[in-house]
């Protein structure tokens, strides 16, 4: 399991607790939806959610989105995952 740190404050829209940026998450998964990628991950104070790659910066992730990508190659090109890793 992969760990992340958030960059900007993030609000959980099932209990409605903000997450403050510098707070370290485990990722748990990488989803696609409607050609979006999400990353679901679990807060440091317990519970589930998903957010967007935007909202973590963290090396760990790169690797979760290539191999997410060469599942389903038509959600997301190359050029996506490479600018995306480079972002992080």
């Amino acid at each position: 399991m992969s760990t992340a740190t958030l960059v900007r404050m993030v609000r959980d829209p099932r209990s409605g607790q903000v997450h403050l940026p510098n707070e370290t998450v485990s990722v748990l998964a990488v989803l696609q939806n409607i050609d979006r990628t999400l990353l679901k991950v679990r807060w440091q104070a317990g519970g589930d959610c998903v957010v967007f790659p935007e909202d973590l910066e963290s090396p760990d992730v790169a690797p979760l989105m290539k191999e997410a990508t060469e599942r389903q190659p038509q959600a997301r090109s190359l050029a996506d995952v490479a600018r995306f890793c480079t972002e992080l």
